[in-house]
């Protein structure tokens, strides 16, 4: 099972009541939590998380802030990724859909980018028993950092976030989990991707509770670690990250918390100088006003919802005049025969009776001197598709001669 798909989590038992309470009482006494509030004001980044099985990516690009027209939405989370197990070492897995987001980066990732959101590969266990906190030498941990840092480089990722659940440690005769295991992978991930990547730990699961963070450099490998508890204000403890402008205490579903609650939550978030404000489950609708909650406190303007047109326009396919080009036979058949390919939003590729031919993603191309034997074709009715990087499709038929 690809485990992608992530339960409304909520905090159970007293311990999370009585954490909730603590902070209750020291806002009455004009303190934040245990201790008084001595941090530099900050703006606190907006963290999301988007389910990609169900909902695109680029669906963050659509919401902006108000006056500055600067993206809403500082971090959003690819959701999600696995760390798999094939019997013998870790491996980095993509389902379906995530292949389809990395892949269409050009309209799901750059978009996004250039809109001013940083997009993380947030990555998840799969019940097979590899984990983030299994891992029993530095080299089987490099390994797999190895695969996560390839990743981001070759998608132009900005960033790793690391979600330890699913992963049923044991299972498949995997070890259990260790002290040592994840700061090894978050140290030689870090070692590989330099200092201008993110890796951000969504705080649950043995990568969390299991972890010695004493036994290596969590201020300088890590840059947030992230309550992940819907809908509860509960900063992480990470010994050696005690910088509240590197924490998120405020975890809200954007689908199932009350907008009441969000709001009260960012409020919370920049009294108490907490640096992020995570958010779960960003939806094609339009949720601006709910946003606007969040925004409005986090960082002084409403959020707007200025949703791009989609292209749905195919591409425009023309025989090239010429007889270099096409020759016609007289029963309307072509000895040989040559197209002019155009699409604004550019082409992708082609295919000629299901042989694919891939393009270089510009708005003209050409498909030229096809003949039997060239290109797939053949003599008789062939079938030629053209697709564009949004996906819409031109398909003509058309008749080659001996």
């Amino acid at each position: 099972m690809n485990q992608n798909v992530r339960n409304h989590r909520f905090r159970k038992g007293i311990a999370g009541l009585g954490v909730l309470a603590t902070a209750a009482a020291g806002m009455l006494a004009g303190t934040t939590g245990a201790a008084a509030d001595t941090t530099e004001p900050v703006d606190p980044q907006l963290a999301v998380y988007v389910e990609v099985n169900s909902n695109d990516l680029a669906n963050v690009a659509d919401y902006t802030l108000a006056e500055s027209g600067d993206a809403a939405i500082d971090m959003a989370m690819i959701f999600a990724a696995n760390i798999n197990y094939d019997g013998e070492k870790a491996y980095l897995h993509f389902n379906e859909r995530v292949t389809e987001t990395l892949d269409d980066a050009e309209t799901q990732i750059r978009p996004v980018q250039e809109n001013g959101t940083k997009v993380l590969l947030s990555v998840l266990g799969n019940h097979q028993g590899a984990g983030f906190a299994n891992f029993t030498s530095y080299a089987q941990a490099d390994a797999f950092a190895a695969q996560l840092a390839d990743a981001v480089t070759t998608y132009g990722l900005d960033g790793i976030d690391f979600d330890d659940e699913w992963t049923e440690y044991g299972a498949n005769g995997t070890p259990q989990p260790n002290p040592q295991s994840f700061g090894w992978l978050a140290t030689a991930l870090r070692d590989r991707l330099g200092p201008d990547k993110i890796i951000s730990l969504y705080a649950i699961g043995p990568s969390y509770t299991t972890t010695d963070f004493t036994l290596f450099d969590a201020a300088g490998v890590l840059d947030y670690a992230w309550n992940p508890y819907y809908p509860t204000y509960d900063a992480p403890t990470v010994p050696g990250l005690e910088d509240r402008t590197r924490l998120g205490a405020a975890a809200i579903d954007l689908s199932n918390t009350s907008a009441a609650t969000a709001e009260d939550f960012a409020t919370r978030t920049v009294a108490d100088g907490y640096g992020v404000y995570v958010a779960y489950n960003l939806t094609a609708t339009d949720q601006s006003a709910y946003l606007s909650g969040i925004t409005e406190a986090l960082k002084g303007e409403a959020t707007e919802y200025r949703a791009a047109p989609r292209d749905t326009t195919s591409p425009t396919v023309t025989i090239k005049d010429g007889a270099r080009f096409t020759k016609v036979e007289t029963d309307g058949s072509y000895q040989r025969v040559s197209y002019k390919l155009f699409d604004e939003g550019k082409i992708d590729r082609l295919s000629v009776n299901g042989v694919v031919k891939d393009l270089s993603d510009d708005a003209w191309s050409d498909l030229n001197f096809v003949k039997p034997g060239v290109f797939g074709a053949v003599v008789g009715e062939n079938t030629l598709q053209v697709v564009d990087v949004a996906g819409n499709v031109t398909e003509l038929s058309f008749v080659l001669s001996k």
